[in-house]
């Protein structure tokens, strides 16, 4: 099956309009893999037509659960699923979170519209849909496939915003890759560990994400509880370190049952309890704060979202982010 959501893989120039918007080209994307895949049946789905950045968490978890729902058929042998670069990350990592099967879930997209000159779509969707035909391990979960490398949703970042060669692995390798016209396994370790399943019957929204930065005094965060949020995830600097301005209304949120989750604006590394002084990882860490691991701000405010979904008990949430 393929899901279209849309995002520039379907966009092109639009008369009376600067810049590019959303084109209604599933059906050309479709004719053109066609003759590609002689041994495949597809079967398409008009999801939405919508850039990514208009994704809501809610609708990442609605999608995660329909597509769930589609794999429970026994002529489904996988899905693809296209969608906007931005945020299609996040949407995998709700996947893989939310979807409990082995059946194989690809997202992909493409970096240049429909139109351009090297466009880069209809290449991953092909190699998309080859993904889905592999023996992909167990335990793998949602992948996201895009210029000829195959990532773990949990992995993936996008880590340029225009170049074709837009997404990277955060530490721990790459799935597979193109070679020719295969998509070749590249036996990259999995971590099984690390893809508990979070299946909430709803998430909780109302979660932010705040970015530290240099001097920052408690107003934003003490704003993000005033207007309700149930969850804050904080991303620190370094091994997750933050200001000392905001050490106190961190303890407030602690304090009053929210629970604060802990990442980092690095790319790679991870949050560690390293450091005792106030605002230290360690510092953090020994006032109730959860630590995210190598898990970025963006996935650890999906994460959650779904352990709210399912509980309010702190403990629980703790739990709930342990080994990732």
């Amino acid at each position: 099956m393929i899901f279209f959501t849309g995002g520039t893989i379907g966009m092109s120039p639009s008369e009376g309009v600067h810049g590019v918007t959303p084109g209604g080209n599933f059906q050309r994307l479709l004719d053109q893999l066609a003759p590609q895949e002689y041994n495949v049946s597809l079967r398409p789905v008009t999801w939405s037509d919508q850039p990514s950045p208009h994704m809501r968490p809610e609708d990442m978890f609605r999608l995660a659960r329909e597509v769930e729902a589609e794999l429970k058929n026994e002529n489904v042998d996988g899905v693809v699923i296209l969608h906007g670069t931005d945020v299609l990350a996040e949407t995998a990592y709700m996947c893989d979170l939310v979807i409990d099967s082995d059946k194989p879930v690809i997202l992909t997209g493409s970096m240049r519209y429909y139109s351009e000159s090297g466009y880069d779509g209809i290449r991953n969707l092909i190699n998309a849909v080859r993904a889905c035909l592999l023996p992909i391990p167990p335990g793998t979960g949602t992948c996201v496939l895009m210029t000829d490398r195959l990532f773990t949703a949990r992995d993936a970042v996008k880590v340029n915003s225009l170049n074709v060669d837009a997404f990277e692995s955060r530490e721990a390798g790459i799935v597979g890759y193109v070679a020719g016209e295969n998509v070749i396994l590249a036996g990259c370790p999995l971590h099984h560990k690390q893809r508990r399943k979070l299946r909430p019957e709803s998430i909780e929204k109302n979660v932010a994400l705040i970015t530290s930065y240099t001097g920052m005094d408690r107003s934003l965060i003490d704003y993000a509880k005033h207007v309700g949020n149930k969850g804050l995830v904080i991303e620190g600097f370094g091994a997750g370190n933050v200001p000392p301005g905001i050490v106190p209304a961190i303890e407030d949120c602690v304090e009053n049952g929210i629970p604060v989750v802990l990442a980092t604006r690095c790319i790679e590394g991870g949050v560690w309890p390293i450091y005792g002084y106030p605002g230290g990882g360690a510092d953090l860490q020994d006032k109730g704060v959860i630590l995210c691991g190598r898990l970025g701000g963006p996935k650890a405010r999906i994460r959650l979202m779904c352990a709210l979904g399912l509980t309010s008990d702190m403990d629980q949430i703790r739990d709930l982010f342990e080994d990732v």
